[in-house]
C-alpha cells in the first residue's frame, strides 16, 4: 500500500474519530485534572460547603477558590474517616475535612 493511501485512511480516521468526541462531548464541562491539588480542590468543589461561625469573610467564593494552595506536607489524608487538608490563600491558613458528602471549612 502506498503512502498516499495510508495518509488518506488515517486522515479520514482521524477526521471521523475528531467529528465523534465534537458531537460527543458538546455541551459538556469536561476536565482533566492531572495534578494531586487540581484533583483535591475538583473533589472538594462537587460537595456541600459547610463554614465554621468565626470563619474569613468570602464575597465571590468561585473566585476566592481557585486561587487556594493545598499544603500536602501540613495535611493528613488516608485516613480512615475524612481527609483533613490545609489550604492557604492570601497569606490565611485553614483546613478543610473532606468527608463523603460535605466538605467542613474551619479556621
Amino acid at each position: 500500500m502506498s503512502f498516499i493511501k495510508r495518509l488518506g485512511y488515517y486522515l479520514g480516521g482521524f477526521s471521523i474519530g475528531l467529528i465523534f468526541l465534537f458531537f460527543f462531548f458538546n455541551g459538556k464541562r469536561t476536565q482533566c485534572n492531572y495534578s494531586p491539588s487540581a484533583r483535591v480542590k475538583s473533589d472538594i468543589q462537587k460537595k456541600q460547603w459547610v463554614f465554621e461561625d468565626n470563619f474569613y469573610p468570602i464575597q465571590d467564593t468561585l473566585q476566592w477558590f481557585s486561587k487556594i494552595d493545598i499544603d500536602f506536607s501540613e495535611s493528613n489524608v488516608g485516613v480512615d474517616s475524612c481527609n483533613v487538608y490545609v489550604l492557604k490563600v492570601d497569606k490565611k491558613a485553614f483546613s478543610v475535612e473532606n468527608c463523603t458528602e460535605t466538605a467542613y471549612f474551619k479556621r
